[in-house]
């Protein structure tokens, strides 16, 4: 499971020596990295709703789909990000029937298109689904179909895990988010670290 570590550069690497860190400098660490472990999980669903039309809601930590997933520890000064690997239902784009039928999608912000022999159904789950015909293969271009019957295929969009690390033409949203949360994190462990020696 692909996921995004925060860490103190160096202290993480002295896991089996961290009785011996001076408990300043653990301290310090492990407040600096619990807050940029926050930072780092709003800034990832900032940058994830910049590139895919999910409501802010939908990313909202309560909801479970990107996450703190570990705090840090005196024990273990590292936390961790978690986006969720499954596949988000294409329904949750859609924007309405075409004008020459199908249903219109808009994945990323800005961009609509149109499904051709799409149509929205209720799943047995009480969920909307967006399924698409065939003529018995899978949709061209489609991102992970499951097929529900005969020619007969239920379309999804990208999940919050591929967002934040791939997308078909660009890295994901941690390549982004990543170096404005190290620097963050290097600035708030110095600045808590001179507290605790004051």
């Amino acid at each position: 499971m692909t996921q995004f570590v925060i860490a103190v550069e160096g202290l993480s690497d002295l896991s089996q020596f961290v009785d011996e860190i001076p408990p300043a400098i653990k301290r310090a660490a492990l407040r600096a990295v619990g807050t940029a472990t926050d930072r780092a999980r709003t800034a990832s669903a900032r940058a994830v709703r910049e590139q895919v039309r999910f409501p802010a809601s939908y990313l909202y930590p309560s909801q479970g789909r990107l996450t703190v997933a570990k705090r840090p520890t005196l024990q273990d000064l590292t936390g961790t990000v978690r986006g969720r690997q499954e596949a988000t239902s294409l329904a949750r784009f859609a924007r309405g029937k075409g004008s020459r039928g199908g249903v219109m999608v808009s994945v990323a912000p800005g961009r609509t298109h149109r499904i051709p022999r799409s149509f929205l159904m209720r799943l047995k789950s009480g969920n909307r689904g967006l399924a698409v015909r065939t003529d018995g293969e899978a949709p061209v271009n489609a991102y992970k179909p499951k097929k529900i019957g005969k020619n007969l295929w239920l379309l999804y969009g990208p999940s919050v895990d591929q967002v934040l690390f791939s997308t078909r033409n660009q890295a994901g949203v941690f390549t982004e988010v990543s170096p404005q949360i190290a620097e963050f994190l290097e600035k708030e462990f110095v600045r808590l670290l001179n507290v605790e020696i004051d």
